[in-house]
């Protein structure tokens, strides 16, 4: 089954016209988050653990919920379900657990950020429509990820400040999409 011609490839969920408010929803709460983590970098870490955890919930949710309600290739709910799936389990882990460690917390957003981005450069080669967007939300993810990784030992206050970053920067991309989708 193919999307409806309605339908609008963003990152990676396909939106449906009438649904624009679900990605400025996600942007909002992404921003919400990074901006509490940039404002209080100095926060502890069992704080910025629940706020990561609890966006992480929220965001794992709305995909599964889309991986069971929009059209699309079969693949494509494989890869939304997975998603979903795999942020609820990390936002799980950083709600109980918030502050096990900085690595832990460090490493869950890390390989959300890179998944999540590696899907949505999967999705602007595959889908021609909304393929800059795909591709930006890609290239955002996966260059956030691969700056955590790259430097494990980095402090509190610099995770804090590179995830509140990468989120309100999705979050304004998210917005947007959300917004040029509502207009369209």
């Amino acid at each position: 089954m193919s999307p409806a011609a309605a339908d609008v490839p963003l990152g990676v969920v396909t939106v449906r016209p009438p649904r624009w408010w679900v990605l400025v929803l996600l942007g909002i709460i992404s921003i919400a988050a990074g901006a509490l983590a940039i404002a209080y970098p100095d926060i502890t870490l069992r704080v910025l653990g629940l706020l990561v955890g609890i966006y992480l919930l929220i965001a794992g949710a709305v995909w599964i919920m889309l991986a069971v309600d929009e059209e699309g290739s079969t693949g494509a709910h494989v890869l939304r379900l997975i998603l979903g799936i795999l942020a609820t389990l990390a936002g799980l882990i950083c709600v109980v657990r918030p502050g096990a460690s900085v690595l832990v917390v460090l490493l869950a957003v890390a390989y959300w950020f890179i998944l999540v981005g590696i899907a949505d450069l999967t999705r602007a080669v595959l889908e021609p429509s909304g393929r800059w967007l795909s591709a930006l939300f890609g290239l955002l993810g996966i260059a956030i990820g691969v700056i955590l990784v790259a430097d494990p030992d980095v402090g509190v206050n610099t995770i804090a400040l590179i995830v509140g970053i990468g989120f309100a920067i999705r979050g304004l991309l998210e917005i947007t999409a959300g917004w040029l989708l509502k207009t369209a």
